[in-house]
């Protein structure tokens, strides 16, 4: 068994799926398919009745790929708020908790557009890089070139 932590998360034991390797005395662990064990983390703690915690909300906003800044601007707060909701300063308001939850579980759903837009209006901090518009007909239809 290994305790697995990340970003504060403490009450995660994997039983399998992790090799563990000494090199030069200092011991490494190697995860299999990390990208689908963070989706199982998400998803457990996206499925809890309970509030979120302070550790699971950072979590959820990274796995989003979210800064601080772009969550906070969705949510119509300052990134200092979000950055004292993740350090447990200050209680995470459920409308916060109920929107992260809503724009994970938007994020992973490949034909809803919401979680589209609901990322396109966080990332104001992200300059459009598309400045012209390029378009070609060919066989009488309209395409980007």
């Amino acid at each position: 068994m290994y305790h697995y932590t990340e970003s504060g998360l403490s009450y995660v034991y994997l039983t399998n799926g992790f090799n563990m390797e000494v090199i030069d005395g200092e011991e490494f662990v190697g995860i299999d398919n990390l990208h689908e064990l963070h989706r199982l983390i998400s998803k457990n703690i996206i499925d809890q009745i309970r509030p979120i915690s302070n550790d699971e909300f950072k979590f959820i906003r990274v796995e989003l790929n979210m800064s601080q800044k772009g969550l906070g601007n969705l949510l119509g707060v300052d990134s200092q708020t979000v950055a004292r909701w993740e350090k447990g300063q200050t209680a995470i308001p459920r409308t916060a908790d109920v929107t992260l939850r809503a724009l994970y579980i938007e994020s992973n759903d490949e034909d809803s557009q919401v979680g589209l837009l609901l990322t396109m209006l966080s990332d104001v901090e992200i300059e459009s890089k598309m400045t012209e518009l390029h378009l070609e007909e060919q066989n009488k239809e309209w395409r980007v070139a």
